[in-house]
């Protein structure tokens, strides 16, 4: 059985000021990379890379990034600087970073809010960088596609500028939230 606590646990403890500073270079936020090596939800580790999962003990040095829902830490990414646009996760089970925000959208509708807006970024580095604001989507599986069309029309998600189109086609059936790219005004409804 997978234990991801202690996988975590063991690459945060690994984590190198060096690699703290290279990832800082990068971009990511420097508060919110201190909180999650502090917090044990980001590391290093040596892997094996398979299609779309990973095992520890490899050749292939990774940051790891814990992907959690509710708290619990549900499973690991694994990344790789040179590589922004590639990442594997160790259960497959995690489908997204900032998985609580759909949660918190859900629960603020229910609130009375009238409109919200959720930033979904294109990698785990552009979420690193916006320190943890907004939806990372790791895997493209039913599940995520589900949770965000769940968000309703009230809900418009802000994608990059070019990935509107592409993220109302995956979204295909009613109810869908609105699309927006960043920096744009008017929401692109969809």
């Amino acid at each position: 059985m997978v234990d991801l606590e202690r996988e975590m646990l063991e690459g945060a403890a690994r984590m190198p000021m060096s690699a703290m500073r290279r990832l800082w270079a990068i971009g990511a936020d420097k508060r919110f990379a201190a909180q999650l090596v502090g917090a044990g939800d980001l590391g290093i580790a040596q892997v094996t890379l398979s299609e779309a999962t990973w095992e520890p003990e490899g050749p292939d040095r990774r940051l790891l990034v814990a992907v959690r829902r509710d708290g619990e830490l549900v499973d690991v990414a694994a990344l790789a600087s040179h590589a922004r646009n590639e990442w594997a996760l160790r259960t497959g089970l995690g489908w997204a970073l900032g998985m609580d925000l759909i949660d918190d959208a859900h629960r603020e509708l229910v609130c009375g809010a009238k409109r919200l807006r959720l930033r979904l970024h294109a990698t785990p580095f552009d979420w690193l960088a916006a320190g943890g604001d907004g939806l990372c989507v790791l895997d493209w599986c039913q599940s995520a596609l589900s949770e965000l069309r769940l968000l309703g029309e009230r809900v418009t998600i802000e994608v990059a500028p070019g990935a509107a189109e592409r993220l109302k086609a995956l979204l295909i059936y009613g109810g869908l939230p609105r699309i927006s790219e960043r920096g744009q005004g008017i929401g692109i409804a969809a």
